[in-house]
């Protein structure tokens, strides 16, 4: 469903009720379950939006890099202007707390962004100009915990397609101690041991690349410089539990990681690391990026899963009946999955 209505979005600005209406009968699905899911979500318009509309990070690493005076700077410049042309507001963290202050300007995002750049911005943009390209740093840094450092890479999923010893990884993850990066802090083994142990099928692995606290930024910094290893940890987890599905869910803001992780995907695809016969095998596992429709409560894993099911994206109490099984992590577990398991 989500895809149907981006592409309608992007045709109309917003989503014309006409539209949704053919959508409805194409899909086979009721209208009023259509809206549910259109009015849950933030990057939705039910209605047309502004031709600009402004959105200043207004959370702590932008607020201390002076990003209330960009937002000062824009509603005196702009003070009076006809809301049909413009709205301005603050907004949460835009996962550019390494480049603050950012801007979002009609859904793109600006990052270290001063208050005279971002009001000639607007007033271009106002004035019919395309919107600009963002010249911020995105210089590819080094990770230290690379084990790789840039060649030898998917040497664990080597290893298992010619061993099968899911036994072995297990325990290395249990010997580390690895946790989940979530509250509870559940052990990844004790996890991936449920999900391998579980009768019940199809399995996927999923992956929460939806970080929305002011600071996380880690995961992005992971994406975008060591796709692989997000990408053989994930690979690594539907091998030892026996899904062959995975699910790759970043969040809206992230387009420059999405476009990082979906290249290097596709040179999975082309090695035969990815697909219906990995490596020449028997085993399988395929691997899709889901776009988040936006929404902080799509950070938590039972929301998530309901927005990756076409649903608003609404917590869920009880998981136990879900049906099939799903093993969730993050990029950052994934990264640390892949070193607890490596042995150069």
């Amino acid at each position: 469903m989500f895809e149907e209505l981006r592409a309608i979005q992007r045709d109309f600005g917003y989503l014309p009720s006409e539209q949704l209406k053919q959508l409805a009968e194409k899909i086979r699905v009721p209208i009023s379950q259509i809206h549910a899911v259109a009015s849950f979500y933030p990057h939705f318009h039910l209605s047309p939006p502004p031709k600009v509309d402004v959105r200043v990070c207004a959370d702590m690493s932008c607020h201390l890099r002076q990003s209330d005076h960009v937002r000062s700077a824009l509603d005196s410049a702009f003070q009076g202007t006809d809301p049909k042309e413009i709205s301005i507001r603050d907004v949460s963290c835009l996962g550019r707390c390494d480049q603050a202050p950012a801007m979002m300007l009609n859904d793109k995002i600006y990052s270290g962004v001063n208050s005279r750049e971002a009001v000639s911005t607007v007033q271009d943009v106002l004035a019919g100009q395309p919107l600009p390209e963002n010249h911020s740093n995105d210089e590819r840094m080094l990770v230290a915990s690379d084990p790789y450092n840039g060649s030898g890479q998917y040497a664990v999923v080597r290893r298992f397609v010619e061993t099968r010893n899911w036994q072995e990884i297990i325990a290395a993850l249990k010997a580390a101690g690895l946790r989940g990066m979530g509250g509870a802090g559940f052990p990844t083994s004790s996890k991936w041991e449920l999900v391998r142990n579980a009768i019940s099928s199809p399995k996927y692995i999923v992956c929460n690349a939806d970080e929305s606290e002011p600071g996380t930024i880690k995961d992005r910094g992971i994406m975008e410089n060591v796709p692989y290893l997000v990408i053989e940890g994930m690979i690594t987890a539907g091998l030892v539990t026996g899904a062959r599905q995975g699910i790759l869910y970043i969040r809206h803001e992230y387009e420059h990681p999405r476009e990082v992780l979906q290249k290097e995907i596709d040179r999975c695809y082309s090695q035969g690391l990815l697909g219906s016969r990995i490596l020449g095998s028997d085993l399988a596992f395929d691997l899709e990026i889901f776009v988040s429709p936006g929404g902080y409560i799509c950070g938590e894993e039972s929301a998530l899963l309901e927005a990756i099911e076409g649903k608003r994206a609404e917590r869920v109490t009880s998981l136990h009946s879900r049906l099939p099984t799903v093993c969730g992590t993050s990029p950052l577990s994934l990264i640390m999955s892949k070193l607890s398991v490596w042995r150069p």
